[in-house]
């Protein structure tokens, strides 16, 4: 019989398990203790005596705990249960040779919160990481910390152990419910493999922040795969799902090997054992002379069957800092980032493995999760207790961690010990170990009787199952909201992406019907012309008139001249007023103009030109115009009346006193509308500009069902050459008609002109009158009214006035000069309304029309379907949308349907969790989360083009996970 011995309940025990398990006394979620017949259960499991160390309890919680107030100080004699073995020996071998362990192990695990974590799990299961972050397990630890094998036993895996491949790239563990049971093995490539050059090893130095894992270089998304190795459906042969792992590691570690040359063939396969011992060789070559040491890439492990929870493990090879060989040190700072990468998960619950056969204080990995300062969402789990040294100072260490008096974690401690090989075997010893039962291996002090609640691998896992289902009813409400609003955006993305239409033939003449018929109508209607005529025609009118000559009546300024009479030359020579500064004497130019009689004409009297308007040795006369588009520099200064009088006098015709040449006028005219050019390209511009927006904006939905097949593409192509081929049919046809009007006056519009010329005349005298006045009073000209903006009684008025002073002032000297300048702008304006008129025609009855009247069959010429029927030749042209858009497509509805079960899974659990909840009759504790959309939405199931279905509203989802 074995010895019993009573344990003492005390409150310092239960207030400190309170505390380590929930991190503050007022939470309640605890996972309860093994009631009775679970422990009978586990007995009839583990083949060994099952001691309580406890009364048997009145209830569950006093199952839990004993009151803080109570104190007991004798001895309890315990019933011990020895329960009879009734399988046979058959079964026993079955069992355990099973890869998932005699009790499956994770049958049991979160029973407690099993909706809740089985809703996770099937979170997790369809890939939405990338949309929101899921509560998920990472394994931490130092090398050798017993970390491989916590890890198989929370997930009832048996990982390989050979040569230590586990240790070189992360496990990414992926339990699920399935009707069937299967072991899914494959690698994901995140990472590129590029080894450096011959005689370049890498060092300490190359791994940087930048650089976290060299030789491994950080694939973009859609560089990103994913391969598929073996699938194993045998869920009894732990050996090849052993053989299977194993391979698949070495396949990571060997990167420019295609995954396929490791993929071993398992019984069953029609292969014989010398095959399969021959491949087995050849990966074993390959896993001694590996090309990397480790990888950041994954193998990813999807196991599947009944009665399994849908949860998610990391297992990261275990931290070390001295590496075996000095040139290995790279490998020190490699694995702690890729460590730290993980822990820094802000939704990730940390196991922390530390061994209670060394120190704690020497545990890296508890240095990096420091560092990450992820103390508050780690559990610490003291593994191999079977190896705890028996001196009392040990056991003191490990107990100031489990009393928060060193090594702090915020989820508190638990202890394991996993003896020998097989997970059932495992299950057995651990369980003996700390009931102290016959066939224990070790022996567990006492001192740590305190702790039993926290002592097992089982206990863990229900620790573990609550944890996660209360991290996942803190996140669901925010899980929910990024799911909605990706799904959004998927349906936005997927109208890019139609799926191929029924009848392409019927789907490609509609479209080219409905985008002749609104390019037609559109183009012909008022509403587009008035447009037009806003953000184009008028605005270039408005330029041009603008541009109208300018000049200054001003009474110029008359600068005295002292004539030299001691001087020697027979030209008289002009003389500096005293005072003044002397002007430096320059060479004159060759071919300088002179009056005639050898005496240089000063450089006021020439004409002034914008010198942008004409070339080196151009006359003015035969002055180039700008480049069309090209700007005017400068633009033209106005001029006044003495620069007038000059080019009058340089064109004069000898023997004809008082005569204004006729040249005089076209070089005024014609530099000003040189200018027209500039304004005449931001004029076709604009036209262009709108009349393309227009239709591709008809195109775009004519052709919404089409528009990632080819038929569209080329479309839009042809209305771009279209556009491009009448834009310069126009260009050409408006060049003509500038290069015409710039280079000469012509007009038969008398009337017109004459109509001008008298209003620029009146404008000019009245203004010149305004001037003389000033100056005969020895004032500066104020500003003068605009004639338009005075009354018929004001104008009145001021022609009166002006009549007394004209009759003082005598006749205008410069009246000659007014009258040319007038004439200037009396024809400037004839030939400005004249060019502004026809270039506008030409597009509003010459453009506008010539679009509409072409574009009924302008596409199906360039499409190939003006010969009646189209061949199938054609029609698979035009709707192939190729490989990447079908693949995009694709993508996007795998997605899409990933996400929609998502949101099905999140709204069933709402309502599963509002039924279970009674409702008072008023609201408790404030609003509730769910009574109105988060963010503005509404639980809705998206789908393209089809309607959306209305979902249940779930209450708060804070409630989730309460005792």
């Amino acid at each position: 019989m074995p010895r019993i011995k009573a344990e003492p309940s005390h409150g310092l025990r239960a207030r400190h398990i309170e505390r380590a398990v929930l991190g503050t006394p007022s939470q309640t979620d605890i996972a309860p203790s093994e009631t009775m017949t679970e422990r009978q259960d586990r007995g009839a499991r583990s083949g060994a005596p099952s001691v309580a160390t406890r009364p048997v309890p009145a209830s569950a919680a006093e199952d839990v705990y004993h009151d803080e107030e109570e104190d007991f100080d004798g001895c309890v004699l315990m019933e011990v249960r020895h329960v009879k073995q009734e399988r046979d020996y058959d079964s026993q071998i079955t069992l355990q040779s099973s890869f998932m362990g005699p009790n499956r192990a994770l049958k049991d695990f979160g029973q407690e919160l099993k909706v809740i974590n089985d809703a996770l799990g099937e979170l997790q299961a369809r890939g939405i990481n990338h949309v929101a972050n899921l509560p998920e397990l990472v394994l931490v630890g130092d090398q050798s910390s017993g970390k491989s094998s916590l890890m198989s036993a929370i997930a009832g895996l048996s990982l390989p152990r050979s040569s230590g491949t586990c240790t070189r790239c992360p496990l990414h563990i992926r339990i699920s419910r399935a009707d069937e049971w299967s072991c899914r093995v494959s690698l994901a490539e995140n990472y590129k493999f590029e080894p450096p050059s011959p005689g370049y090893p890498i060092t300490i130095h190359d791994v940087t922040p930048q650089n976290k894992f060299p030789p491994w270089v950080r694939l973009a998304g859609p560089e990103q795969r994913r391969y598929e190795f073996k699938t194993v459906r045998d869920r009894f042969d732990s050996e090849e799902i052993e053989t299977v792992l194993r391979c698949a590691q070495v396949a990571i570690l060997n990167p420019t090997t295609p995954p396929q040359f490791f993929v071993p063939k398992l019984k069953g396969e029609g292969v014989s054992d010398e095959t399969r011992n021959r491949h087995m060789e050849r990966v074993q070559e390959k896993e001694t002379n590996a090309e990397a040491q480790f990888s950041p890439n994954t193998v990813a492990i999807e196991v599947k069957g009944p009665d399994l929870a849908d949860l998610n493990f990391y297992d990261l090879p275990g931290v070390f800092i001295t590496a075996k060989r000095p040139e290995d040190r790279f490998l020190e700072r490699v694995v702690q980032n890729l460590t730290s990468d993980y822990i820094s998960r802000k939704n990730a619950i940390i196991l922390w493995a530390v061994p209670m056969n060394q120190d704690a204080e020497n545990s890296y990995a508890f240095k990096l999760i420091r560092e990450q300062a992820a103390e508050d969402r780690c559990v610490g789990v003291m593994t191999k207790a079977d190896l705890l040294p028996k001196d009392g100072e040990a056991s003191t260490s490990w107990l100031s961690m489990l009393h928060e008096q060193a090594h702090r974690t915020g989820l508190g401690y638990f202890i394991t010990s996993r003896q020998g090989h097989e997970l059932e075997e495992q299950s057995k010893l651990e369980e003996a170990f700390f009931n102290r039962t016959a066939d224990s291996t070790g022996e567990w002090p006492e001192i740590f009787d305190d702790y039993k609640d926290r002592c097992g691998v089982e206990k863990l896992k229900t620790f573990i199952s609550a944890k996660l289902g209360q991290e996942f009813s803190k996140v669901l409400p925010e899980v929910k909201v990024k799911v909605h609003d990706r799904l959004d955006q998927l349906v936005q993305e997927l109208e890019k992406y139609p799926d191929p239409p029924s009848n392409p033939e019927m789907e490609i003449m509609r479209s080219l019907a409905e985008f002749s018929i609104k390019v037609k109508d559109r183009v012909l209607h008022r509403d587009f012309q008035s447009l037009w005529d806003a953000v184009s025609a008028e605005p270039f009118k408005m330029r041009i008139l603008a541009l109208k000559p300018k000049y200054n009546v001003k009474e110029p300024a008359v600068k005295p001249v002292v004539i030299d009479l001691s001087s020697d030359s027979p030209v008289s020579r002009k003389r500096q007023l005293p005072g003044s500064v002397p002007a430096t004497p320059s060479k004159r130019t060759r071919g300088q103009p002179t009056n005639g009689n050898g005496v240089k004409i000063e450089d006021q009297d020439y004409p002034v030109f914008s010198p942008g308007i004409m070339r080196s040795g151009a006359s003015t006369s035969t002055a180039v115009p700008f480049p069309l588009g090209s700007p005017a520099r400068g633009g033209l200064r106005s001029k006044d009346l003495k620069e007038i009088r000059n080019i009058i006098r340089r064109n004069a015709i000898p023997g004809q006193p008082g005569l204004v040449s006729a040249s005089v006028y076209e070089p005024l005219y014609t530099e000003v509308s040189r200018m027209w050019g500039t304004h005449l390209d931001v004029f076709i511009s604009k036209t262009f500009e709108l009349l393309e927006m227009e239709i591709m904006h008809i195109l775009d939905g004519s052709f919404q069902s089409l528009k990632n097949r080819a038929v569209y593409k080329e479309s839009l192509e042809h209305m771009r050459e279209f556009i491009s081929s009448h834009r310069n049919d126009l260009r050409k046809q408006l060049m003509l008609l500038y290069t015409l009007e710039s280079q000469r006056l012509f007009t038969k519009d008398e009337d017109a002109l004459e109509r001008n010329k008298a209003a620029e005349r009146k404008v000019l005298e009245r203004h010149r009158l305004f001037c003389r006045i000033a100056a005969s009073k020895g004032e500066e000209v104020g500003s003068i009214p605009k004639m338009e903006e005075l009354s018929e009684e004001e104008l009145g008025k001021e022609r009166v006035e002006m009549q007394k002073h004209l009759r003082a002032l005598g006749p205008d000297p410069f009246d000659q000069e007014v009258t040319v300048a007038a004439y200037v702008r009396g024809y400037y304006l004839t030939a400005a309304s004249r060019f502004i008129d026809i270039v506008c025609i030409h597009v509003m009855s010459g453009l506008f029309p010539r679009v509409a009247d072409v574009i009924d069959t302008y596409l199906h010429e360039k499409l190939g379907l003006c010969s009646g029927r189209a061949t199938q030749d054609i029609l698979d042209r035009l709707v192939n949308e190729g490989d990447e858009n079908a693949k995009k497509r694709q993508l996007l509805q795998d997605e899409k349907q990933r996400l929609d079960e998502a949101l099905d899974i999140i709204v069933d659990l709402e309502n599963k969790q509002q039924l279970a909840t009674p409702r008072p009759n008023g609201p408790v504790n404030g609003s509730h989360m769910y009574q109105q959309p988060v963010n503005g939405h509404n639980s809705a199931s998206h789908s393209n083009g089809i309607a959306s279905r209305q979902r249940s509203v779930a209450p708060p989802m804070t409630q989730f996970g309460e005792a």
